[in-house]
């Protein structure tokens, strides 16, 4: 597994598990978690980590295509 896949599989867990902990703690919000709302919060918790992984993945992109240019063109200047 690739460094960017462990990255959004900890980031994914890790706001589950904080957001679920969070959830638990608190003694009169207890009687009220239901398995629905977990479920609804794990499922917007991956969706949040997908959407971030694929803004990061664009922006990436646009950074190496805007480097890549101006290094092109610093390169033809000089010929």
């Amino acid at each position: 597994m690739s460094q960017e896949a462990h990255t959004v599989i900890f980031t994914t867990l890790s706001g589950v598990i904080g957001g679920i902990t969070k959830a638990v703690s608190a003694k009169p919000l207890l009687l009220a978690i239901t398995f629905g709302g977990l479920s609804t919060v794990v499922i917007y918790a991956a969706a949040s980590a997908a959407a971030g992984y694929v803004v990061k993945k664009l922006l990436d992109k646009l950074s190496k295509e805007v480097s890549e240019y101006y290094e092109n063109r610093k390169s033809n200047d000089n010929e």
